[in-house]
């Protein structure tokens, strides 16, 4: 995006918060939470809408057991419907309305970059406490634009190395996306690219130490930039866990973001693998509607808790 259209540092009154559930690798469990945090905020009596923002493959309404919506995100790109209050769906649990994704339409998989930024300035005025977004699998523009956009940047990794691994390639995907666009807003586009291509030269091993050099040789635009990049603040979940040397797992990310990119990665905590989510998949029933005392459903619960509270504090910062 040439444009930052994020709600910011901080979040102004009277605006939904955002949250936006990624990680890049597929399989992990992203739709599962999404839905899930969906539900806990609703029973919390907040307004909170759930958008399938995975492009081309939406399947939120399964897991919520209704049927496949006729307006879509596809109403939205093709010009069907004018706002996204029109294609909200009601999805049996009180207080959360679904908003579908452009199922089976490959063509919507990769919207044009005017589309992505209407959708996105829509989302942000939406008249709703909590907005959670479930993104696509991948690190593609939109999906990191998405990412960037939200208050409430959620991570979901599970506790194997190739999924370790990809969370790292996303985060940093996610970073750099960021920074380029704030390098564009300081006007050191040329700057950049020159300490980019000889990074080895410079002795610039991490993104950390890539911008304390555009501070050192630009401190307005350092200054700027390094703004930009602080009101980043991703969390993380690490999902599936079976061992209990696991539960550290984010606590281990999150030094090793600090360490190596300056990101303060905030660990949200950890659920235990449980054959009941597989059941609540195939019942097209969340935990949290169907279990909501269960130890998954309360974990979660508390995650949705703090960062209602979170969300809430921010607003009168």
């Amino acid at each position: 995006m040439t444009e930052d259209p994020s709600p910011g540092q901080g979040l102004p009154p009277k605006l939904p918060s955002i949250w936006a559930v990624g990680g890049g690798k597929g399989g992990v469990g992203k739709s599962v939470i999404a839905t899930n945090l969906g539900v806990a905020v609703a029973r919390m009596g907040l307004n909170c809408v759930l958008v399938d923002a995975d492009l081309g493959g939406a399947n939120l309404h399964t897991m919520l057991g209704v049927s496949a919506p006729k307006a879509s995100l596809a109403s939205i790109f093709n010009h069907e419907s004018a706002s996204l209050s029109d294609i909200l769906t009601p999805t049996g649990v009180p207080n959360l309305n679904l908003i579908s994704g452009a199922q089976a339409l490959l063509d919507m998989a990769n919207p044009k970059h005017t589309q992505k930024l209407k959708l996105i300035r829509q989302l942000i005025s939406m008249d709703a406490d909590v907005i959670v977004l479930d993104l696509s699998a991948g690190s593609s523009f939109n999906v990191l634009d998405f990412f960037n956009t939200a208050h409430d940047p959620i991570m979901v990794v599970v506790p194997t190395p190739t999924s370790i691994e990809n969370a790292y390639h996303f985060l940093n995907a996610a970073l750099h996306r960021r920074f380029m666009q704030a390098v564009a807003k300081a006007e050191v586009t040329e700057l950049a690219r020159k300490a980019l291509a000889d990074k080895n030269a410079h002795g610039l091993r991490s993104p950390r130490e890539l911008l304390r050099y555009l501070c050192q040789e630009h401190p307005d635009a350092g200054s700027t930039i390094g703004s930009i990049m602080a009101s980043l603040r991703p969390k993380l979940i690490v999902n599936q866990v079976r061992r209990e040397e696991d539960m550290q797992l984010g606590d281990q990310i999150a030094d090793a973001c600090r360490d190596f990119y300056g990101v303060r990665l905030e660990n949200l905590g950890g659920l235990r693998n449980d054959d009941r989510v597989i059941s609540s998949i195939l019942a097209r029933k969340p935990l949290q509607s169907s279990q909501p005392g269960c130890q998954f459903s309360t974990a979660i619960e508390g995650m949705a808790m703090r960062l209602v509270n979170h969300d809430r504090e921010a607003q009168h910062e």
